[in-house]
């Protein structure tokens, strides 16, 4: 998905939408992501990252508002890692010439090179954070790598909430299914346009759904949203996701907001984990993505184009969940072109599909551990 190459007016005109901090944010994740696509040798996807990098860094950030008197530690931080990704693209251009000469078909799925053993982002060491009002400890265990297996995360984490204060245990034969949307026909799966299709794949475990209602029954029986925010690593092309944390948050019956969010960025750079996407529910509404949560999907969707929402409906007795992405390039036009706040209507895309859709790139996987991280309580 390439956000970053509009014409020169668009760009400047919508170049201001989110705080220059934002775009610096998704430079920082941009460098991250190149990263593990370099130290695993897949040398399609790095290419590509290095290119949106490039056009992110010098074309859309220094139209910026703020751009002229932002931190100039920050700006020359990524001019200099500007001037290492330039170099290193050209060194790139003759492996990419020698794989489309020799037709491979891995510039197709981008696996184009071995995997290099132990290539793996590790989180940090084990640690003690104190959450909750009562200052209690929260321990987690760091994750280790074996093999190529991807049954590497190992977490333990206590906090305030006894809802989810458990280690998942990894069942014997464990499974990996494509979620499978609710609707009329069960065995229907309602899959992304071929537009779309160019996302990696998104694991998530197969309890995170079910442990999120329980942790916002509370604001549920109240009739207010709960919303979290999905962490992942990035291994061999998938993003697994290993943490859920429930930020800070301001809640109505339609809508959430969360808050501090410098403390859901100081957690997930500690982990080295992107930011795949949200998770919210829906107290007493249908299943479905409202123009607010739009625009907050667009934000995740600018930053990671794997990015997805998550929306829980309990009561809707015909679909209690959905997992969705804007659709590109249609919902994201849409979306990038729209001032408007609060609740209001759309256009519908020029290309007629949808301003969003079901994602047909997200697996459940039973093999999968995770943290949760609730912060609501933490002074």
């Amino acid at each position: 998905m390439e956000l970053w190459a509009p014409p020169q007016q668009q760009q400047m005109k919508n170049c201001n939408r989110f705080p220059l901090s934002f775009y610096y944010r998704t430079a920082d994740q941009t460098i991250k992501q190149a990263k593990v696509y370099r130290d695993e040798g897949n040398v399609v996807d790095l290419y590509v990252t290095l290119n949106r990098y490039i056009s992110l860094v010098s074309e859309v950030i220094p139209q910026h508002q703020c751009y002229p008197t932002y931190s100039s530690k920050e700006k020359l931080h990524h001019k200099k890692v500007l001037k290492e990704f330039v170099k290193e693209l050209e060194t790139l251009k003759p492996p990419l010439g020698k794989l489309r000469n020799s037709g491979n078909k891995s510039l197709c799925n981008s696996q184009s090179l071995p995997i290099k053993d132990g290539a793996f982002p590790s989180l940090d060491e084990s640690k003690v954070i104190r959450c909750g009002s009562t200052g209690t400890k929260c321990l987690i265990v760091t994750p280790t790598a074996r093999d190529e297996d991807i049954n590497v995360h190992v977490v333990k984490h206590f906090y305030p909430s006894p809802v989810v204060s458990y280690l998942e245990d990894v069942p014997q034969a464990a499974q990996v299914s494509r979620i499978i949307v609710p609707d009329s026909d069960p065995g229907k799966l309602k899959s992304e346009s071929s537009s779309t299709n160019a996302v990696q794949d998104v694991h998530i475990s197969a309890r995170l759904m079910e442990d999120f209602l329980e942790l916002a029954r509370e604001n549920t029986n109240k009739n207010l949203e709960t919303c979290g925010v999905l962490g992942a690593l990035l291994k061999n092309r998938t993003f697994y996701v290993i943490s859920l944390i429930v930020p800070k948050q301001e809640s109505t019956s339609s809508s959430c907001q969360a808050l501090n969010e410098e403390e859901i960025y100081a957690l997930q750079d500690e982990q080295s984990l992107f930011p795949v996407g949200w998770i919210h529910t829906h107290p007493s509404q249908t299943c479905f993505m409202s123009s607010i949560d739009l625009h907050t999907q667009y934000s995740y969707q600018v930053m990671l184009p794997e990015s997805v929402a998550i929306v829980l409906a309990p009561t809707d007795q015909s679909r209690s969940y959905g997992v969705y992405r804007l659709t590109n390039p249609g919902g994201t036009t849409v979306l990038k072109d729209c001032q408007d706040t609060g609740f209001h209507t759309h256009q519908e895309p020029a290309d007629g599909s949808p301003i969003y859709e079901d994602c047909s790139s997200v697996y459940l996987n039973s093999n999968l551990r995770f943290e949760i991280i609730d912060l609501r309580y933490s002074s």
